[in-house]
């Protein structure tokens, strides 16, 4: 009887042992993209988009839409932010918008991704404009 309860305490002590980092992994935070936007080369819809932490270094980021979902590696950390809170940073050039930033709100650390191949094309044929427009989505 005695070995029983133990038995029993030590598999629920397991069991919180075990769900408390996968609690940690599942924050999720979620922000509505008006627009179609690069990221990575590669052209995404617009639609509500929900971003989670698979680990330190890979992001998902998932179209809640058309349930597509695109893993991205960290590719550079930001260590500053000017206003606090979760968001999505582009850039804009005419009608087309790059993802440059992710915040995701826990303090001032974020990820930048660097310039893709099209958005250095665009920036030298707006070589007069010098600096893209900046737009920022409020995540949730």
């Amino acid at each position: 009887m005695k070995c029983n309860i133990y038995g029993a305490l030590m598999i629920i002590a397991l069991a919180l042992i075990v769900s408390a980092p996968i609690a940690q992994a599942e924050a999720r935070i979620n922000a509505q993209v008006p627009f179609d936007f690069t990221l990575d080369q590669k052209s995404v819809p617009a639609g509500e988009y929900e971003i989670s932490s698979l680990n330190n270094n890979v992001l998902v980021l998932r179209n809640l839409d058309t349930r597509e979902a695109r893993l991205v590696i960290k590719p550079m950390h930001v260590q500053v932010s000017q206003t606090p809170g979760a968001k999505l940073v582009f850039h804009k050039y005419g009608d087309q918008y790059f993802l440059v930033q992710i915040w995701d709100g826990q303090g001032n650390i974020g990820i930048a991704f660097h310039e893709s191949k099209r958005e250095k094309e665009l920036q030298a044929a707006n070589s007069v404009t010098h600096q893209p427009e900046v737009v920022v989505v409020a995540m949730k």
